[in-house]
Order: structure tokens, then C-alpha cells, then sequence
């Protein structure tokens, strides 16, 4: 990678924006992405190792390593990388990669609406409404901290976020603004600023929106140009990616941010679907590395999804929703370069369910990881309530 700044300032009044500091105390930025759908983990890391793979997946199975072009490409004898996420593979092969397989939840609904809501909130508590990342980021004050502490890549603040004091939704930095005709937009920002002027919570909101609006104009796309000859595709994924990177670079000040890419439910012809999917996320994910340079020393990124696909193919191409999958974890503090698995099996017998994958590692174990190595933060029952944390996995490098 080249060497570069890691981060700049930006003056936005008082508020006190990352400067370039010692690595080792700035807490990493963690990016959340959500694959949303349930992701088939099962041909995105292939488990070539496993005979029952190929039993149960006459058509659909990606092929063993060195069988063909469109063959699974190897990467510890046991695993392997689906073809069309090969893009990751120098990632991988630089040690900035790393997957868990066999990761899940303990939701067994295979209901998409209460596994992401599960997942979103972090805890089986149902009469817990918050997200566990607004709890996470609601649990420090500091004054550093600007209105784009949590900032979702989205239309709308996931449920992640439901509850954050602060969270900024941005589909876009261009179109990031008061939706008004042009002539009027200073007008009807001057009097609303004038109504939301007291201390109220209410207040204390709206001001911190339209902070955010100012901010966001101020930034110009143009200074922080795409670096290190990466190459984002042109999909909605690659483009909030490449906006989250002109906010890093920018200064303004981002600690969290969640990002969504869906289209996942592949029921029925699923091979050209996952083809397309795989592509667009490793390609919008390995330009996002690139492009981010050294600033990946201090950027965590976890990938999950809500649940996996059944091991067995179904009749129409494709698969029925699963349980146990892969999350992707990237960044310079990760001990990549392998996948992690507790591997269960998919032998009829060691199946749950209807015939799923059995999840060894619960993906709150991950993140508690994450955010206790790369965040300094271990107060686990906060983010995930209920929830006692097993053993780390080794998947991250303590930040001291």
C-alpha cells in the first residue's frame, strides 16, 4: 500500500474532528455490513473438504479446486473461495481477510423478519427494542465525537441504529440536503434552524441534522479522489462504499458505520443470481481496501447475514432458508489469511433443523471480539444483553 495520511482535519466550528495520531489510540472505525436475504455461506466458501457437500448439491455444488475455470479456489485444503469472489483473494493471501464458517444465531425461525431483527437488536430479549450498535455508540460521550459518530450508507437508519442519541442516514453524499427547490432552500433552512434554536431534546436533534447537512455540503468529492488505481463497480453497494470512503478521508469524523446490500433469498435460480451477488460485493468490497490505502490500519469490517440456506438444493435451483453461515472480517488489525470454523459437519446426523448447517460460533462473538481488541471497549453486556461471551476466536490483533 502506499504511504499517506491516515486521517485529516477538518474546522466545523467546535467540534473537534480525528486527527492523525498514533495508531495505537485511535479506536478502529467498524463497518457493518449486512448481507440481507441470507446469504448461501455453503457456495460462497466452499467446504470442497466435505464429500456431503457435493451429495447434497448435485447441480449447484461449485466445483472442487483444480476441476475447471469455474472451480472453488483453495485456500487451506478444506475450504475454498467461490470463483466469483476472487477478488478477495489477495486480500486473504495479504492476511487482512479472514472468514468464520458455520457461524449463525440462535434464532431457528427461518423467518427473515425476526432473524434480522434478532440479529439487529443482538439479543433474544424481545422486549429490548434498541440496536446493538446504537448501544454501543450510546455508551460513551465524548466530545470529539461529531454527527457522523454512526452513520448508516442507507436511505434509513437500520435497526442496528434504532435508539442511537446520534445516527446519520446519508443514500448519498450529492443528494445529501433539505429536498426543496433550489431558491428556496436557504430560506427554509434559516427558519428551521430558528424553530429547533432552544434545548430540547427535539432541539438538540434537528440541530445536529442540520450540522450534518452543512458538513456533508461542505465536503468536496472531488479532494479525495479514488486511490491506488481501485476500481468500484457501478452498483448501489459500490457506491455507498465509495461515499463511506470519501467521509473517512474527509475528517468528519465517522467511528461507526452500517451498510446494507441485499438480494441474498435465492429460493429458486440461484446460480446466475449468486454469480451477480458475489461479484458486486467482492469487487465494491476489494476497491473500498484499495482505495482506502493505509487507512485499513485503523478499519475494521465485519460481514454477516441474518441466516444461511439449506444444505440440500431444493428443486427449483436454488435453496430454502438455512441456519448456520460465513461471516467476512477484513482490515489491518485482522489475523486473516484463514477461515475459522468449528466445522459441524453436513452429514445427514449432523444436521439441525430441516436439514441446515448447525452454527458453532455465534456472530456476537465476533463483534465482542471486534470491539474489545480493535475498540477498547468490553462492556459485552451492554451491546449484547444475556449474552455470555465464549472464548475469543484469535480473529483480531490486540490494539494497545
Amino acid at each position: 500500500m502506499s504511504s499517506r495520511r491516515k486521517f485529516i482535519t477538518l474546522d466545523y466550528g467546535s467540534q473537534k474532528q480525528l486527527t492523525a495520531k498514533n495508531a495505537s489510540t485511535i479506536p478502529d472505525i467498524l463497518i457493518y455490513i449486512f448481507q440481507r436475504g441470507a446469504a448461501d455461506g455453503l457456495n460462497l466458501i466452499v467446504p470442497h473438504g466435505d464429500s456431503d457437500y457435493y451429495a447434497k448439491r448435485p447441480n449447484l455444488a461449485i466445483p472442487a479446486p483444480g476441476t475447471g475455470s469455474n472451480s472453488a479456489i483453495d485456500l487451506d485444503g478444506f475450504f475454498g473461495l467461490n470463483p466469483d469472489l476472487a477478488a478477495l483473494l489477495p486480500i486473504y493471501d495479504n492476511q487482512d481477510l479472514a472468514m468464520v464458517h458455520a457461524c449463525g444465531s440462535l434464532d431457528g425461525s427461518h423467518s427473515h423478519f425476526k432473524t434480522q431483527a434478532f440479529v439487529d437488536r443482538g439479543t433474544i430479549d424481545t422486549t429490548i427494542v434498541s440496536g446493538w450498535l446504537a448501544r454501543y455508540a450510546n455508551s460513551y460521550e465524548d466530545d470529539s465525537s461529531t454527527a457522523f459518530k454512526s452513520v448508516a450508507m442507507n436511505s434509513a437508519t437500520p435497526k442496528s441504529l434504532d435508539g442511537a442519541n446520534s445516527a446519520v442516514a446519508l443514500g448519498n453524499i450529492e443528494n445529501f440536503s433539505i429536498i426543496a427547490p433550489a431558491a428556496e432552500t436557504e430560506l427554509i433552512n434559516n427558519n428551521l434552524l430558528a424553530l429547533f434554536s432552544g434545548d430540547q431534546s427535539l432541539d438538540k436533534v434537528a440541530q445536529a441534522t442540520f450540522s450534518a447537512i452543512n458538513n456533508v455540503a461542505d465536503i468536496n468529492p472531488a479532494d479525495f479522489p479514488v486511490e491506488n488505481n481501485a476500481q468500484y463497480p457501478d452498483s448501489g453497494f459500490a457506491n455507498k462504499l465509495k461515499d463511506l470512503a470519501i467521509l473517512i478521508k474527509s475528517g468528519i469524523g465517522v467511528e461507526t458505520a452500517s451498510v446494507d446490500i441485499g438480494g441474498w433469498d435465492t429460493h429458486d435460480a440461484q446460480a446466475p443470481a449468486l454469480t451477480q451477488l458475489a461479484q458486486d460485493y467482492a469487487n465494491s468490497l476489494a476497491a473500498f481496501y484499495y482505495d482506502m490505502g493505509d487507512y485499513m490500519d485503523n478499519i475494521s469490517i465485519i460481514t454477516i447475514t441474518e441466516f444461511g440456506r439449506r444444505v440440500t438444493e431444493n428443486g427449483s435451483g436454488g435453496t430454502d432458508h438455512g441456519t448456520g453461515n460465513v461471516a467476512f472480517i477484513m482490515g489491518g488489525g485482522v489475523n486473516g489469511g484463514q477461515v475459522y470454523a468449528d466445522w459441524p459437519g453436513l452429514n445427514q446426523d449432523d444436521l439441525v433443523g430441516p436439514g441446515d448447517l448447525a452454527p458453532t460460533t455465534d456472530f456476537r462473538t465476533i463483534i465482542s471480539e471486534c470491539l474489545d481488541k480493535r475498540l477498547y471497549f468490553n462492556d459485552h453486556q451492554t451491546t449484547f444483553p444475556g449474552f455470555e461471551v465464549p472464548e475469543y476466536l484469535g480473529l483480531f490483533k490486540t490494539k494497545v
